[in-house]
């Protein structure tokens, strides 16, 4: 590995550290504002699907700053053609690489495809965690209280 995959590759990592304290707190904040399950159950799924929703968005486009920041150095690589430099073409390329593990019909060219790799797997982290929370306040919501 040269100096810029390894640099690109820290970035990386901290992007998965700070998205896993990012996210915890997150769902924690969800849980704490969510109306009370015995009062609003339904409303308290929405919420929940909602705050989630909101919190990968904002995900999102902490990795399309962090994309748009190393992109800004030409060592760090570049994206295919195609690819413009506006605010949503970072959004989708970050989403689409955080949803989909990296499916998109751009590809990455040089170190900052170890980022690109890394936001993909952190996407699949999250998106799980995601789905393991959502699915415990479903359960905590219809469970009988006998």
């Amino acid at each position: 590995m040269n100096e810029n995959e390894l640099s690109v590759l820290a970035w990386g990592i901290g992007l998965l550290f700070a998205y896993g304290l990012f996210h915890m707190f997150g769902l924690e904040l969800i849980r704490w504002a969510k109306p009370r399950q015995d009062r609003h159950r339904h409303l308290g799924l929405l919420f929940t699907f909602w705050g989630l929703a909101v919190l990968h968005l904002v995900e999102i486009a902490i990795g399309a700053g962090l994309l748009y920041y190393l992109l800004s150095a030409p060592d760090y690589g570049s994206l295919s053609d195609g690819f413009g430099s506006t605010a949503v073409d970072y959004l989708y390329f970050a989403g689409a690489s955080f949803s989909t593990l990296g499916y998109t019909n751009l590809e990455a060219h040089g170190a900052i495809r170890l980022l690109v790799m890394m936001l993909s797997l952190s996407g699949f982290m999250l998106i799980t965690w995601s789905a393991t929370f959502i699915y415990t306040i479903w359960g905590e919501s219809f469970r009988k209280t006998d």
